[in-house]
């Protein structure tokens, strides 16, 4: 026999477990796994993605999307076909399927990215609708295919078609019972009974795997697949509530394009990362697990579009989210939001850096953008990052390139220390070095665990040299598929296929890095340590102003008060006096009357001068309580002058003795004769100012003249023929760099101060404004990190408190029938529903989750304000009135945002009103479209007005001025407004408290 009679061709055999292989053997994690169907959705032109998550006896999942669906004949054919070409070729979707979107370029590559859905759970239930055709359905186990003696052919997957979302829960039973037929429980024919023999072999050898690995000592039961498919397909039933947020994503296309289309991947029976971010359990939120599975979801997921893109619109964007339910599902339960498309640090962000980079590598290895370091710019910067041995053209191609920091030290930053902390904070959530392609992320890049880059492997060498840090970078490199071929993604998403092409990449951005560090940023850069030595001096000349200003505000703030009171209080009393005569009514002669409006003349003269000063940002209790009752005493002493002037006016038209115009004429002198004085008063004052200014300055320009001589003379007396020529020299330059700088600063500062003085701005008053703005920033940061901790720790608590009630409401019920008849249990039942009724008045609260939106009305606070407080107005003779309108009243929102914030001000109210005079009044009422809440208690004093909103400020001796804060942070949310009445026209109760709510949307019925 020769050898060439045993030449044949022969092809490869797939087994079914190369679904397997390319499926959950090719996925790192379950991010990467949900990036490749987010991406999927993005290829089909969807607006809007989620991955959503249902807590239940099985748990489940869905990713969900808008976008052109499929046939079903393109769901038998493409989907269910490994490899399409579709993937490769790039071609564009046709002009239907893009509903007039921006042009996407596909992002997947070997037509495998829809295997990802068995590393998420081992069945997937598919659904997907193209415009204008049925729903089409296809249930597939996964776990089917780890059959090693199965062929592909072997397995058969249960499609149907349906006309409408309400029937997919029956459809999805049908194909359960189909599916099982893979297993062949039941063999007739041959090939039934031969597929029964391969499942029983596989489930002999897995039992023998088991038993070859088992520790005896655990409790470990062995389960085969087979056992698993058949469990899960007899226990799970689909419920309506797990297609519920998709129909919302199908109705908002159906508007915009007048079709349904999308499709939904249903995740049966979650692993184990998914299942956790569901349902917990009594796994601790602290737990390294739980928190490491959260933390890589985010890291992975956040910024999936390009953040930094400027032309993106509402109608090109990509909307993507991932939101955990409760077991009572979309529509009613509890939800947790876990990941928002709008939870990025975006480019208005970005362009607040101090340090930033932007630019292009082109094809040749050149950089050449923007560089601006310490908020100064340099532009047009070119400089080539290539190294020796590239090839004239790289084969990575060019390149767009981001890249902006901050420095970590406060005293080295030109960042506000508000500003400042900001970042620092969103450095923790969003720092990163991410890899944009055609505007979607490329994985692992920018995750905390990965540095490509060796940014911090080289930090590690040298923090000075090597600049930059991760933890505090935001930075994009933004690739295209028509200008980086070359750049191939690993088929496993663990990044870039080691080609020449990532090697090259690799060196261009640590070249650029470095040599950013180098020019501009490091510790070897010249530009850093000029920019550092001058911005010290800076910030100490403006702190040292600064305090000057505060502590010279301060003095001249409380010689005033000093100095003025008693000449206040005596004048006070003199305008009382003229106030009784004119007043009483009595007859006054001519000569006496011009006796009173001779002494009311000098009053009104003097009464600009006895102004209260601007007061300073802190003051202690007993400077406060001065401040305030100078304040008022100059209020009372303006009032009793308006009057007596409005009196005097009276009594001269009373008289006749003069004819109108007669009277105004003489008005008129008065006015102008007194304004003339008073002009004519300041602008002396101003005089001597400016001579005594002019005088001083004149003697610090002496000053200043002979300090150069002073430093440079004993410098130059110690020069010899055998000294350092250049050494000298250059302590010359510094000398002279030192007090030109200095002088510099001084006489600009001065020039500008003056400057603005002849524009007429009022320097007093922006120092005041600058120095009142700057402490309550301090403060609001401070109380800000308060307001962070009390959340999570009730964030904390509330999460417990609900475990416990859910866990107390069961035992309650599961007592018997004659023990529910005890006084005891009513009372502990009654306490019980209470408590329940406060923990859900206080949801908004928490840090995390999402209620619907429903219709409130008028009616339904009423009814939920009584239901908190009880009788408690009963008991304290407090009398509260809702008025019809009111109670007429409808918005719609979230009820757990609104009800607190009536329950907040009617709980103030309720304290207040305790002060009033009179009898006890509460009103609830509707003027002009706002919605007015008032009491009859003390108004609330004019210098508080503009902090009742602010964390931490309360008045009241008990109060932790965090409710209404939160109030009108809350109502923020939702486009609402609250304010303190100050108008006469929004006021219930003209002497009393009033808060105006303005509901967007409010209709009254």
């Amino acid at each position: 026999m020769s050898n060439e009679s045993s030449r044949k061709s022969v092809s490869f055999k797939a087994q079914a477990r190369t679904i397997d292989h390319l499926g959950k053997g090719q996925i790192a994690d379950a991010p990467t796994a949900v990036s490749e169907l987010w991406k999927n959705s993005y290829d089909a032109y969807a607006r809007d993605v989620a991955l959503h998550l249902f807590d239940d006896d099985i748990k489940c999942g869905a990713i969900i999307d808008n976008g052109c669906g499929m046939t079903y004949e393109q769901l038998s054919n493409s989907w269910l076909t490994i490899g399409t070409s579709s993937k490769t070729k790039k071609n564009l979707l046709p002009e239907e399927d893009r509903f007039g979107l921006k042009d996407r370029y596909t992002q997947g590559e070997k037509g495998i990215g829809r295997l990802s859905t068995a590393f998420l759970a081992p069945v997937t239930l598919i659904v997907t609708k193209k415009g204008n055709t049925q729903y089409s359905a296809a249930l597939i186990d996964w776990r089917l295919f780890e059959n090693t003696y199965l062929s592909l052919h072997d397995i058969k997957v249960p499609m149907q078609q349906f006309d409408n979302l309400s029937e997919l829960p029956s459809v999805c039973s049908g194909l359960q019972k189909d599916m099982l037929k893979n297993l062949a429980l039941n063999p007739k024919t041959e090939d039934e009974k031969m597929l029964r023999h391969m499942w029983q072999r596989f489930s002999e050898d897995e039992q023998e795997a088991f038993d070859f690995r088992h520790n005896s000592q655990d409790n470990e039961v062995f389960i085969s697949t087979e056992q698993k498919v058949r469990q899960l397909s007899e226990n799970f039933t689909f419920k309506s509530s797990h297609s519920d947020s998709w129909a919302t994503l199908l109705d908002k296309v159906t508007d915009l394009d007048e079709a349904e289309h999308g499709t939904a991947l249903f995740l049966l029976d979650l692993n184990r990362d998914l299942a956790l971010l569901t349902n917990r359990g009594n796994m601790s939120r602290e737990a390294d697990e739980y928190q490491a599975i959260q933390r890589d979801l985010v890291d992975t997921l956040r910024a999936f579009v390009d953040p930094f893109n400027r032309e993106s619109s509402d109608n090109n964007e990509f909307h993507y989210e991932i939101i955990a339910f409760d077991n009572v599902g979309y529509s009613r339960g509890d939800r947790t939001e876990i990941l928002n498309y709008q939870d990025v640090f975006d480019y208005s962000q970005f362009e607040t850096l101090e340090h930033k980079v932007v630019g292009v590598i082109d094809d040749k290895g050149w950089f050449r953008g923007q560089v601006t370091a310490f908020g100064k710019e340099y532009p047009d910067v070119a400089f080539p990052c290539r190294t020796s041995g590239m090839d004239a053209l790289t084969k990575t191609g060019a390149f767009d390139f981001k890249l902006g920091t901050f420095e970590i030290e406060l005293a080295k930053s030109t960042h506000e220390p508000e500003h400042h902390a900001y970042l620092k904070e969103q450095a923790e959530k969003y720092a990163g070095f991410m890899i944009f392609r055609d505007g979607l992320r490329v994985l692992p890049y920018g995750r905390s665990d990965n540095d490509f880059f060796q940014i911090e492997e080289n930090r590690g060498k040298n923090a000075g040299r090597y600049y930059w840090a991760s933890r505090r970078l935001f930075g994009q490199v933004l690739l295209e598929h028509k200008s980086n071929r070359s750049l191939k993604d690993k088929a496993g998403r663990e990044g870039f296929v080691k080609n020449e092409a990532a090697r090259e990449l690799k060196v261009l951005i640590r070249s650029l890095l470095l040599k950013l560090a180098d020019t501009y940023f490091g510790t070897n850069s010249e530009e850093r340590k000029i920019m550092l030595d001058q911005l010290s001096k800076d910030k100490q000349k403006q702190l040292k102003a600064r305090n000057s200003s505060a502590r010279l505000s301060k003095k001249t703030f409380t010689s005033a008060m000093t100095a003025n009171l008693p000449k206040l209080t005596l004048h006070v009393e003199s305008a009382r006096s003229f106030h009784k005569e004119l007043e009483d009514g009595v007859t006054l002669s001519l000569h006496h009357l011009d006796e009173l409006v001779k002494g009311i003349d000098k009053l009104e003269a003097l009464r600009p001068e006895l102004k209260a000063p601007n007061k300073p940002a802190k003051m202690d209790d007993y400077l406060e309580e001065q401040y305030r009752s100078y304040r008022d005493l100059f209020g009372e002493l303006s009032e009793l002058l308006q009057t007596c002037r409005e009196r005097l006016n009276k009594l001269e038209t009373l008289s006749q003795q003069r004819s109108p115009m007669e009277s105004a004429q003489n008005k008129y002198n008065a006015i102008d004769l007194a304004l003339t004085k008073q002009v004519n008063r300041y602008a002396n004052d101003i005089d001597k100012t400016l001579e005594r200014l002019v005088i001083t300055w004149k003697k610090t320009a002496r000053v200043d003249k002979e300090v150069f001589e002073q430093q440079a003379l004993p410098l130059l007396d110690a020069v010899t023929n055998a000294s350092d020529t250049t050494q000298v020299l250059n302590s010359l330059d510094k000398i002279y760099r030192d007090l030109a700088d200095d002088i510099a600063t001084k006489y600009e500062g001065f020039l500008q101060a003056l400057d603005k003085l002849e524009q007429g701005v009022d320097l007093e008053s922006a120092f005041t404004l600058a120095e009142d703005e700057r402490v309550k920033a301090e403060q609001e940061i401070t109380q800000m990190r308060s307001l962070a901790q009390l959340g999570i720790s009730f964030e904390i608590l509330a999460h417990e408190l609900s475990t416990q009630d859910k866990a107390v409401t069961r035992s309650l019920n599961a007592m018997s029938v004659g023990a529910k008849q005890e006084l005891g249990f009513k009372n502990a039942m009654k306490a019980h529903k209470q408590f329940t009724e406060y923990l859900r008045f206080l949801s908004p609260l928490k840090l995390s989750g999402y209620q619907t939106r429903d219709d409130i009305t008028g009616q339904d606070i009423v009814k939920n304000v009584k239901l908190f407080f009880q009788d408690q107005f009963e008991q304290q003779n407090i009398k509260l009135e809702f008025s019809d309108a009111f109670m007429r009243m409808n918005i719609v929102d979230v009820k757990s945002r609104i009800i607190p914030v009536f329950i907040n001000l009617l709980n103030n109210a309720q304290y207040w009103v305790a002060l009033a005079e009179q009898e006890r009044e509460i009103k609830v009422d509707i003027i002009n479209d706002l919605v007015v809440i008032a009491n009859n208690g003390p108004a609330i004093d004019h210098d508080d007005i503009g902090n009742l909103f602010q964390l931490f400020y309360s008045r009241r001796p008990t109060g932790n001025g965090v409710g209404l804060y939160l109030s009108k942070q809350n109502l923020a949310i939702a486009r609402h407004n609250i304010w303190y009445a100050q108008k006469p026209e929004e006021k219930l109760i003209q002497n009393g408290a009033n808060f105006v709510i303005q509901f967007r949307g409010m209709e009254v019925r």
